[in-house]
């Protein structure tokens, strides 16, 4: 059926074949089956049935003696080979070779035939059990990976997996903000899906900022091999190099990252990503990406908006702006281990408004 026997196995088939009808059926339904198209079979995984039942053969057959066909036979001649003796009586070949070839030749045709039959059956679905871990707000969290890789969740945050990474590829699908430190694995690259693109990494330090609700998606690197994957094919990867944050823009927060000339109604397309520098804060002496892994609370000139967001998730609190003038106003400040009335306190000195904490709510005037 592979198309690899040599001239005198074939003639030894094919006289096989004459003398056993039951051996032609079999060969008929195997090559019925041989030439449907397969369901979930790939031609690798088919070649690779094959060669298991090849191997098999060999294993069952390792015992027997089995003379081959001389490359030429006297017309109506034997020829004694080792005591056996091979006649050739019109199409008819009597021999003991040929009894063991032909057994040999049913027990392939009928190892490859089982094996393609069950490969073609439809295949169970096998259900995937997946892991979920989450940080609530008000709290960050570390976890150890199945594959070695640590894992930090910023508030609000979490990631789903495979348990154990079971399907043999090591990925996760990230919602919010996590710090990575991956165990190198040249073969298996380390995959994070966000909302609008993917992120693939080898043995490597990096932060990944994807909330759901924001605009901007953040991947920071701090050491190692990383490049960014958007959805679109027609993208190229975005390569990062360490000490390097790209950020990308997607429109509405939505989570569809926004390319060079595709321009919202009435608005100017902002460019598909920009990349930053990441360096030590002289004065903060952290690098303000990734200060959250050490339970800093830091922002550089930041929008108050944006900074109310990152307070909310860091105090499990909400903001509610009854003067909306401050919500464009930028901010600066370094905060740790401080209750959230302290913070509230500085950031009222540098702004100049008023505010009102009532339970888990804060009111700006």
């Amino acid at each position: 059926m592979a198309g690899e026997l040599t001239p005198e196995e074939a003639l030894e088939l094919q006289r096989a074949l004459d003398q056993d009808p039951g051996l032609q059926q079999l060969l008929k339904a195997l090559g019925g089956i041989a030439e449907s198209s397969p369901r979930g079979v790939s031609p690798m995984e088919e070649r690779q049935l094959m060669e298991k039942g090849l191997r098999q053969l060999r294993q069952r057959a390792a015992g027997l003696h089995v003379v081959g066909l001389p490359s030429e036979l006297p017309a109506g001649g034997a020829v004694d080979r080792g005591g056996t003796v091979l006649r050739l009586e019109g199409r008819t070949l009597r021999s003991r070779s040929l009894r063991w070839s032909a057994a040999a030749a049913i027990v392939l045709l009928g190892t490859i035939g089982g094996y393609l039959y069950t490969a073609r059956q439809p295949r169970k679905e096998i259900p995937v059990a997946y892991r979920e871990l989450a940080a609530k707000y008000g709290t960050r969290s570390y976890v150890e990976l199945p594959d070695g890789s640590q894992l930090w969740l910023n508030a609000g945050s979490k990631v789903r997996y495979a348990e154990g990474f079971a399907s043999g590829v090591r990925e996760l699908t990230l919602e919010g903000e996590a710090f990575f430190d991956i165990k190198h694995d040249p073969g298996q690259p380390f995959i994070i899906h966000t909302h609008g693109l993917d992120v693939k990494v080898l043995g490597t330090s990096l932060n990944v900022r994807a909330y759901a609700g924001d605009s901007v998606v953040e991947t920071t690197l701090i050491q190692g091999k990383a490049q960014i994957e958007l959805r679109d094919p027609q993208e190229e990867p975005i390569v990062l190099r360490p000490g390097e944050k790209v950020t990308l823009r997607s429109a509405a927060g939505e989570g569809e990252v926004q390319h060079p000339g595709q321009a919202t109604a009435g608005t100017q397309s902002p460019p598909a990503f920009s990349r930053h520098a990441v360096t030590t804060d002289s004065t903060y002496k952290t690098i303000i990406e990734t200060s959250w892994v050490e339970d800093k609370l830091v922002f550089r000139n930041k929008p108050f908006r944006e900074v109310a967001a990152q307070l909310e998730r860091w105090y499990n609190i909400r903001f509610h702006f009854a003067n909306q003038d401050y919500l464009n106003d930028k901010l600066t400040g370094y905060f740790k281990d401080q209750p959230i009335k302290n913070v509230m306190d500085g950031l009222q000195l540098s702004l100049g408004f008023h505010y009102e904490i009532a339970g888990d709510s804060i009111l700006i005037k």
